[in-house]
């Protein structure tokens, strides 16, 4: 997504200048795009032997696609494990979080937040990887070029409800396939049908809730004038403290035991059913690090389903008739995500397939499958993020907007988890695909 919208022009849209910069035109044209800036158009740093650039062989340009495409699965590998080893993947540990009855997915939150701070505070200060961090940076916020307080508050609120719904996020439904979980394939549809009619309504929602004053400055260690890692490693820490108390306070143990799982010592790491959620939380906060230095991008996971859907805006016409689906399409700036939750997939597979568990979490019903995933693209394409994209990365980039995004995914969220369990459906889960 940038860590919430990875959407951006094609790798020739940027100057051959020495800083990479982008022109002016290219920016313009994009209006909630990633606006990629990539690692090889940084030619001081790609000389080769024969006095040319990496840039200037297609055979670099094929060898550095491959990175990011590796790159990209091997992230979505070990997020697919975190996600599955935490249990965060179940719904009841989503919809338990939102009543307070779970604290796993909080741990793991706040854990892979303050990790992807303290590697970026440490990426930000080498003089080598600096200008990857700030490319990151830029991409993330690119995002919120159209966006304001009501798209952000009122996409992320929806995004809430869905979450609720479908007991999962757009990254965490990945985990859920591979997981085997029953219903997955209706939440996945429903956020590809999320993606599409949102995509196909984008430049008239964006055209009536632009701001009129959009914000300058998006990150607030810039606003403040201060280096990132001047705040990134006191947030850190604190949340790391939080962490700490949560766990006391409510032992991990206790959320293992409301989910009927039993961890032996006697088993292997990779066989266990269910790591400590802080323990997942540093595996994933540790994928920003090869994101940012590879992608100059961040962790995110629902740009990839308005990539798969904006596949038919093939002719002049249709991208003329629906812009933003066209920005979606193509380049690797959009498709490196796809090839993320690919990855995800795959490490819920082999994290599952370890420690024997796959096919054993309950899903939830058709209906709220179904719906939830609506929801919850509409929400997170609105409001240009998701837990990944706001939480994870714009909380840990300290984008302002995502410490509104946040706390407005928990408002719809937690009111509809406590409007389900008041009306007697929050526990209501199916062990069959179809099962309503």
């Amino acid at each position: 997504m940038a860590g919430v919208c990875s959407i951006g022009p094609s790798e020739d849209s940027y100057d051959a200048s020495p800083t990479g910069s982008r022109r002016e035109s290219d920016v313009n044209a994009t209006s909630c795009s990633g606006c990629q800036v990539y690692p090889e158009d940084d030619k001081r740093n790609l000389q080769i032997s024969d006095g040319k650039t990496k840039g200037e062989s297609k055979c670099s340009n094929c060898g550095l696609r491959t990175l990011k495409i590796v790159t990209s699965l091997i992230c979505g590998i070990l997020l697919g494990i975190g996600l599955e080893k935490a249990r965060v993947f179940d719904p009841k540990s989503v919809r338990d979080q939102m009543v307070f009855e779970s604290f796993t997915m909080l741990k793991m939150f706040l854990s892979a937040v303050a990790t992807g701070q303290i590697a970026l505070s440490i990426i930000s200060v080498i003089p080598r990887t600096r200008h990857y961090f700030d490319r990151s940076c830029e991409n993330f916020v690119a995002c919120f070029n159209q966006k304001g307080l009501l798209s952000t508050i009122v996409g992320s609120f929806t995004f809430g409800v869905g979450m609720s719904l479908c007991g999962a996020c757009p990254a965490m439904v990945f985990a859920q396939v591979g997981g085997n979980v029953p219903n997955t394939v209706f939440s996945l549809l429903g956020g590809l049908l999320g993606a599409l009619t949102y995509g196909m309504l984008a430049h008239v929602i964006e055209r009536n809730t632009k701001p009129k004053n959009p914000v300058k400055v998006h990150q607030l260690y810039k606003k403040l004038n201060l280096p990132y890692i001047a705040l990134a490693l006191p947030m850190a820490l604190f949340l790391c403290g939080g962490v700490v108390l949560i766990e006391y306070l409510w032992p991990t143990s206790k959320d293992l035991h409301n989910l009927h799982i039993d961890v032996t010592s006697d088993e292997n790491f990779m066989q266990q059913t269910a790591w400590p959620p802080y323990a997942a939380g540093v595996l994933v906060g540790l994928c920003q690090v090869p994101l940012v230095l590879v992608m100059c991008d961040t962790l995110g996971g629902s740009s990839c389903y308005a990539t798969v859907v904006s596949q038919w805006v093939v002719t002049e016409k249709l991208q003329e008739k629906f812009p933003y689906l066209a920005r979606s399409r193509g380049g690797m700036g959009n498709w490196w995500q796809v090839f993320l939750v690919i990855g995800v997939t795959g490490g819920a597979v082999l994290s599952a397939g370890l420690s024997s568990s796959i096919g054993t979490v309950k899903g939830v019903s058709v209906p709220d499958a179904l719906i939830g995933g609506v929801l919850m693209l509409w929400g997170s394409r609105f409001a240009s993020g998701c837990t990944s994209g706001h939480g994870i990365s714009g909380m840990g980039l300290f984008a302002w907007l995502s410490f509104i995004a946040v706390p407005s995914i928990f408002a719809g969220g937690i009111s509809t988890a406590f409007l389900m369990k008041l009306t007697g459906v929050k526990d209501h889960y199916v062990f069959n695909t179809g099962d309503v």
